[in-house]
């Protein structure tokens, strides 16, 4: 049985790959998008600095105008700061899935009108496939915006490449 302790280290371990990934954005490179309406890599970044605990708080609330209390505080990451929020959202994400009960877990819930489906599927399905998005789009970014040396064991493994 998956349990909140196999998500809280799944998560834990995703916030790490992507504050590894956000220190490869190459120097004055968070003004990069890759077209016209994608955002830039800060927008991104700012985005990923929040996510997760609006996310996890629109699922607490079962609702889905929770998520937009959080945009605000997203305006505040910078690339220099980006390690902090992440280290922050982590600890809130971490604690706010602690506070649910088995119980609240089981409540069905249709969010987003994806259809019914318990809290406990929600949070599964939607953080750790968002992280994996997410940290997608971000290794990217980098790549397309000059970073060559990275590969896949820092997208997948939070790593550099040992070397040969």
């Amino acid at each position: 049985m998956y349990t909140k302790e196999h998500l809280i280290r799944a998560m834990k371990n995703e916030f790490r790959i992507i504050k590894h990934l956000a220190e490869k954005v190459p120097a004055d490179m968070e003004g990069y998008k890759p077209t016209e309406k994608q955002r830039t890599t800060l927008e991104l970044l700012q985005y990923i600095s929040i996510l997760f605990v609006a996310f996890v708080e629109t699922v607490k609330q079962n609702d889905v105008k929770a998520f937009g209390s959080f945009g605000e505080r997203s305006k505040g990451t910078t690339l220099a700061n980006f390690p902090q929020c992440m280290d922050v959202q982590e600890q809130e994400v971490v604690a706010a899935l602690e506070a649910f009960t088995d119980e609240d877990l089981q409540t069905i819930i249709n969010l987003y009108g994806q259809g019914d489906n318990t809290k406990a599927a929600y949070l599964v399905e939607s953080l750790l496939k968002w992280a994996a998005a997410y940290k997608m789009q971000l290794f990217l970014y980098i790549k397309a915006s000059g970073n060559s040396a990275i590969g896949t064991s820092n997208l997948w493994g939070g790593m550099d490449m040992p070397a040969a």
